[in-house]
């Protein structure tokens, strides 16, 4: 990791949650992607993200947090209060995805969409863009990256980019 950068960016969430505050989110997506900033290209093996994450943490759980402060909380001094904890990681036919334990706070954002929006923060190769491993994942709103949506909604069953893409215009406007 010592050659490795860090970025991140962000994947809508359907608010829809288990009776223990569960839910599975796509946090990256598999092969070549850009962030909608520009960012990028970064790559993405899901399978290698999964075991390298998973033997960096250990016995530990990957954070969640809100509005990226953990990365923030040395230069502001605010605390980075946990939004959840990533129970566990699968590596899908369409990327990394995350099986979350939110907190009842978080909880209450999400489904009070009040946060629709995912960001993992993750190291990548500065040469080839390849992603090493996950570090986070935060609660924003500021989406970096069209996934798939998480849930099916009423009326058509599903998010799509363009419903994402429309959502977040209407909300700017």
């Amino acid at each position: 990791m010592k050659d490795d950068l860090k970025a991140s960016h962000a994947s809508a969430l359907s608010g829809e949650l288990d009776q223990n505050r569960k839910q599975w989110v796509q946090v990256l997506p598999k092969g070549e992607f850009r962030g909608r900033d520009g960012r990028g290209p970064y790559r993405c093996d899901p399978e290698k993200v999964r075991t390298r994450t998973l033997a960096h943490f250990g016995s530990a759980d990957v954070p969640t947090d809100y509005d990226h402060q953990l990365e923030h909380t040395t230069k502001n001094g605010r605390p980075a209060p946990a939004s959840g904890w990533v129970r566990d990681l699968a590596a899908r036919e369409d990327g990394l995805w995350a099986r979350v334990e939110w907190t009842p706070r978080a909880a209450s954002h999400i489904a009070n969409k009040e946060y629709r929006y995912v960001s993992p923060v993750f190291y990548h190769s500065r040469q080839d863009g390849e992603i090493s491993l996950l570090e986070s994942i935060s609660l924003t709103n500021q989406p970096n990256l069209a996934l798939k949506a998480l849930a099916a909604r009423e009326g058509t069953g599903a998010d799509t980019e363009d419903d994402m893409s429309l959502k977040a215009l209407r909300a700017v406007f």
